[in-house]
């Protein structure tokens, strides 16, 4: 007869033997659900702030349209129109091929027939004429005569500005008569009081000429009447031409009535 363990021994190593395999099995859970919290939990493995999301993220993970958008131009302002003088009408006004006509402003220039017309106009064709300019508004819109008042830049050139700085204009229209202040007035009166003066000088050789002096009326002779000649008597007593000889140039009142046909010659 073969010895046996008693049914107590038994069941202790199969009791045991159950909390093994359940202790594993709960080992394998809580160290899966450790890996699963640590990838989950959206505090970890970042070190952006609450809310954050990285370029990948924004972009849905797609990497062409982070690269398309990367190419997308960058939008600049839009550049000052621009607009073409025609033509020159003096040194502080010109004509566009629009057909406005343009004031500028803050200067003035000789008009036609004054001393520095022509320097001036001359100065501003160089600068604009044929040309693109860029116009730039002042303090005012227009004037009385419906022109348009603006500064006019030539490229980088103020052509108002430069007129100054050549002597070839004043500055004027501003606030020192009474026509208000315009935001390039401190710079136009600065260049202005720097320029040199625009009157005309006469040269110091030149001597005007005076006008030819007249010769004083001759004295008639003794005796004689003015405005008669040869000599006629003094009237009275009056005398007919059968008592001079003629004949004669009558230039006065011929108060013997000699010269009957008032021809200026009389006892032909």
């Amino acid at each position: 007869m073969t010895d046996r363990p008693s049914p107590g021994i038994w069941g202790w190593v199969a009791h045991h033997k159950a909390l093994s395999v359940v202790g594993v099995v709960l080992v394998i859970l809580v160290v899966g659900n450790l890996g699963d919290t640590s990838s989950s939990d959206p505090s970890r493995g970042t070190s952006g702030p609450p809310g954050a999301t990285s370029e990948g993220d924004d972009e849905g993970g797609d990497p062409d349209r982070k690269r398309r958008r990367d190419r997308q131009p960058v939008a600049e302002e839009p550049p000052e129109p621009t607009y073409l003088v025609s033509s020159v009408v003096d040194g502080d006004t010109i004509d566009l091929a629009n057909g406005e006509t343009v004031r500028l402003v803050g200067i003035d220039t000789p008009e036609v027939g004054e001393c520095g017309y022509d320097k001036a106009r001359n100065r501003l064709v160089a600068l604009v004429e044929g040309e693109r300019v860029t116009l730039v508004q002042s303090d005012e819109d227009r004037d009385r005569y419906g022109r348009l008042l603006r500064y006019v830049d030539a490229g980088p050139v103020d052509a108002g500005l430069r007129l100054l700085q050549d002597g070839l204009a004043i500055a004027r229209y501003d606030s020192r008569d009474g026509y208000g202040f315009h935001p390039r007035e401190p710079e136009y009166i600065r260049e202005d009081r720097g320029a040199p003066n625009i009157t005309c000088h006469e040269p110091r050789h030149f001597t005007p000429q005076q006008p030819p002096q007249q010769p004083p009326p001759q004295q008639p002779p003794s005796g004689c009447a003015s405005g008669y000649s040869p000599c006629v008597p003094v009237y009275p007593p009056d005398v007919d031409c059968a008592d001079v000889e003629g004949p004669i140039s009558v230039t006065g009142s011929d108060p013997h009535g000699l010269d009957a046909d008032d021809d200026g010659v009389a006892c032909e």
